[in-house]
C-alpha cells in the first residue's frame, strides 16, 4: 500500500509540475514542485524547519499518548460500570462535536502559549475514536472465552490481559488510526491559535507574509507526516487482526 502511496504521489507532482508550466501559472498564486522545494530548503537553513518538525512531533507524541490511555482506560470503566457511560456520554459528545477552533482560544487563555494547550487539545481529538474502538472490542468479546474464564476462576485483571486485551486491540487500532490525522489536524489547529514554535506557526507567517510557497511546502509537510502516521498505525491494525482473528 505503501508503494502505490508514493506512486501515486509521484503522479500527482508531475501533473502538478506539468499543469503549472502549461498554464503558466503565476507563482503566488501557484509555485510549481520544485521551487516548493526549494522553498523549503531556505526554511530550513534559514528558519529551522527541522527544529519546527520537532515540536510539532514531540506534541502530538505526548496528546496522542494521553488520549490513547486516556481513552482505553475510559472505555474499560464504561464496560464494568455502565451508568458512568450514560452520565458521562453527554459532555463527552458534547466535547466532541465543540469545533476545535473554537475550542483551542480557551485552552490558550487557560494555559497559556507553551505546548500544553495543542496536547490538550490532541488528547481530545485522539480521546473519541480509541474510546469507542476500545467499548466495542470489550463489548463483543467471544462468551466462549469470558465463560472459559470464570470455569478457570481468572481474576479480572487475568481476564482483562488475556482475553478482553487482546480481543480489543484491533479495533482500538483503528480507531487510532483514525486518530492519527485527527491529531495532526489538531496540532496545526492550536499553534495556529498562538505559538511562536511548531509547523503551524510557521504556516501562520507565510500566510501573513503571502508566502505562497512556504504555505504549500508546509502543508506538503503536515500531510507526509499525517500519511506517515496513518500508515503505520494502519499496518499495526492489520497485524493485530491476524493475530487475534481466533479471538
Amino acid at each position: 500500500m505503501l508503494k502505490r502511496g508514493l506512486a501515486g504521489l509521484l503522479l500527482i507532482t508531475v501533473l502538478w509540475g506539468g499543469g503549472v508550466l502549461l498554464f503558466d501559472v503565476p507563482e503566488y498564486l501557484l509555485p510549481g514542485p520544485l521551487t516548493v522545494l526549494s522553498r523549503l530548503a531556505f526554511l530550513n537553513a534559514n528558519a529551522g524547519l527541522m527544529g519546527h518538525v520537532q515540536v510539532t512531533l514531540i506534541e502530538i507524541f505526548w496528546g496522542f499518548l494521553v488520549g490513547l490511555l486516556a481513552g482505553v482506560m475510559t472505555a474499560v470503566v464504561f464496560v464494568r460500570l455502565p451508568i458512568t457511560e450514560r452520565l458521562a456520554t453527554p459532555l463527552i459528545l458534547l466535547l466532541q462535536t465543540a469545533p476545535k477552533i473554537a475550542i483551542a482560544p480557551l485552552l490558550l487563555l487557560w494555559l497559556g502559549l507553551g505546548p500544553a494547550p495543542k496536547i490538550v487539545l490532541i488528547a481530545i481529538v485522539t480521546f473519541f475514536p480509541v474510546m469507542t474502538g476500545m467499548v466495542s472490542g470489550l463489548r463483543f468479546v467471544n462468551k466462549s472465552y469470558l465463560d472459559l474464564a470464570q470455569v478457570l476462576k481468572l481474576s479480572p485483571w487475568q481476564r482483562f490481559v488475556h482475553i478482553e486485551l487482546p480481543a480489543a486491540l484491533p479495533t482500538v487500532f483503528a480507531g487510532a488510526t483514525v486518530a492519527t490525522t485527527l491529531a495532526m489536524t489538531a496540532a496545526v489547529i492550536g499553534e495556529l491559535m498562538g505559538a511562536n514554535k511548531g509547523l503551524g506557526y510557521l504556516l501562520s507567517a507565510g500566510q501573513e507574509n503571502a508566502d505562497t510557497a512556504s504555505v504549500i511546502g508546509i502543508v506538503l509537510v503536515l500531510s507526509l507526516m499525517g500519511w506517515l502516521f496513518y500508515e503505520v498505525f494502519e499496518a499495526l491494525r492489520r497485524r493485530m487482526e491476524s493475530r487475534f482473528s481466533d479471538v
